[in-house]
């Protein structure tokens, strides 16, 4: 059988506000199986980041289940946390720092070291453009950057909110 990196059962997630409630996701239950590229399509509203930050941790289920390479997220994120690399949103960078620094920051903090910072930036195409700042960068450069980013832990799932 093949292994399922992402598997979702009843998931749900209810916001509450003055108004009353809103459901951002209702009842989603899918399965991704290892390898390939999948994609996760729907329109505005539907849920989809809702969910993604789910998966990581970033936002709580209301209802459900998930798991991670086989891990009940978010119980067992720890242990899976590690194999996952993601871009959700909007990335955050250092403007007046050079996408190497901003690169270097994060490696650090993920306990990688300098070689990993310049196998990403070859592997993205910002070999040349890393010593720019990142307040330079176009939006095609700072989606790059993300992408290395999200590649510093040799990931075995990425997972890219709005790639484009």
């Amino acid at each position: 059988m093949t292994e399922l990196v992402i598997e979702t059962t009843d998931l749900r997630k209810e916001y509450r506000n003055r108004k009353g409630r809103f459901v951002a996701v209702k009842g989603l239950s899918l399965q991704v199986p290892r390898g390939g590229v999948h994609g996760f399509l729907g329109p505005n509203g539907s849920g989809k980041t809702t969910t993604i930050r789910m998966l990581l941790g970033l936002a709580r289920a209301s209802g459900g289940s998930m798991m991670l390479f086989g891990h009940e997220v978010p119980r067992r994120l720890p242990e899976v946390v590690r194999r996952v690399g993601a871009i959700v949103e909007q990335p955050k960078f250092m403007p007046g720092f050079t996408g190497r620094k901003n690169l270097s920051l994060l490696a650090r903090t993920l306990g990688e070291d300098g070689g990993k910072v310049d196998e990403v930036i070859e592997t993205v195409g910002l070999k040349g453009r890393d010593k720019d700042r990142y307040r330079a960068y176009s939006l095609g450069m700072k989606q790059r950057l993300a992408i290395a980013g999200a590649l510093l832990k040799s990931p075995e799932l990425l997972i890219l909110d709005e790639p484009t």
